[in-house]
């Protein structure tokens, strides 16, 4: 086994790092096909908790889209010119309660999608420990840290 500090192969180190960073094939391309592929593997074992965000997603834009209906549609329209105040009483609890339902909806959406990302994130992190795990010490010989990191 040899060391060789301070000697780098061409194209290894920092230097190279960054002269090889975005000189991709695909010049001015934001998503990766390829990579979002690659990447969607680690969601599958939490298909379900998606599944449950995406259904909050839909009860967040129906509350969203609600409120400013009861409010102007139901309250001023129906209501407010008639002067009837037990049905404008109604009114104000259905807002209220779209509104309790809006905070409690956008709160599960977002706990959903912070956890499945943790979780995901562990993965890959465990995945590539594992990996760099299993490379050779000649591999970390050639390598600089700062790079691998």
């Amino acid at each position: 086994m040899s060391f060789n500090i301070g000697t780098t192969g061409m194209r290894m180190g920092p230097r190279g790092a960054i002269d090889q960073f975005g000189s991709g094939k695909e010049e001015g391309a934001f998503i990766n096909p390829h990579v979002v592929r690659r990447l969607l593997v680690y969601l599958k074992p939490y298909w379900k908790q998606m599944a449950a965000s995406m259904v909050l997603m839909v009860v967040v834009t129906s509350l969203t889209l609600l409120t400013p209906y009861l409010i102007g549609k139901v309250a001023i329209d129906q209501y407010i010119t008639h002067g009837d105040m037990e049905g404008l009483t109604r009114t104000s609890i259905a807002i209220a309660a779209s509104y309790l339902g809006l905070y409690l909806a956008t709160w599960g959406q977002r706990y959903l999608i912070s956890w499945v990302g943790q979780r995901v994130l562990a993965n890959l992190r465990s995945e590539l420990f594992g990996h760099l795990q299993k490379q050779s010490m000649g591999y970390h010989d050639t390598h600089i840290v700062g790079v691998t990191v």
